[in-house]
């Protein structure tokens, strides 16, 4: 005689197998799907980051160009095409004005280029041209020696305007002294421009 035993699963075991299948499901879901995603997201973020820091590290070198190039107009818009003696002198008698610095004389300077002794402006422009590129200048220019007078302050004033004005210039200080009626300085300035 054989013994058969029927074996039933229980509610209780139903419930265990139920719930160890959605483990397992959710064990592959996470394994299969979620996990290489998070891991994509992970590495998206990492790239994004060093794509931020290279965007950021552009801008800067744009804005460096732009600031560059921005410089660049500026001196070019204060050195003019041509000598213009007679601007160059307007531009020094303006500031005068303005700081209150009274001009005594403005002479026609030494002119140092590469041939000697430079050529010398029209009449009534009171500067000489020189070509100024044998002793390390790219610029010629137009040189004066000049003789103001006035307070330490409107002197002071007037050199920093001259610094800043509309045309390139410099100043070689020759000499300072003071007299009754303020201080004189002596110096010479090259105003310079463009040959083309």
């Amino acid at each position: 005689m054989k013994l058969t035993v029927s074996r039933s699963l229980s509610q209780r075991d139903k419930s265990i197998l139920f719930m160890l299948g959605v483990v397992v499901v959710l064990l592959l879901v996470y394994l299969i799907g979620v996990r290489p995603a998070l891991n994509q997201l992970s590495n998206l973020a990492q790239e994004r980051s060093s794509l931020e820091q290279t965007l950021a590290s552009l801008g800067q070198v744009h804005a460096r160009h732009q600031q560059a190039e921005q410089q660049g107009k500026s001196v070019l818009s204060r050195v003019p095409i041509g000598p213009h003696e007679a601007n160059a002198l307007e531009v020094i008698n303006e500031i005068a004005q303005k700081d209150k610095v009274t001009l005594i004389s403005v002479e026609l300077g030494q002119g140092t280029g590469s041939t000697g002794a430079a050529p010398m402006a029209p009449s009534g422009a009171g500067g000489a041209m020189s070509a100024q590129q044998g002793q390390g200048r790219l610029l010629p220019s137009l040189q004066y020696t000049i003789s103001v007078t006035g307070s330490t302050s409107d002197l002071e004033a007037f050199f920093a305007d001259l610094a800043t004005a509309p045309r390139l210039m410099t100043v070689a200080l020759q000499s300072i002294a003071g007299t009754p009626s303020g201080v004189t300085a002596n110096f010479t300035l090259n105003a310079y421009y463009r040959n083309s």
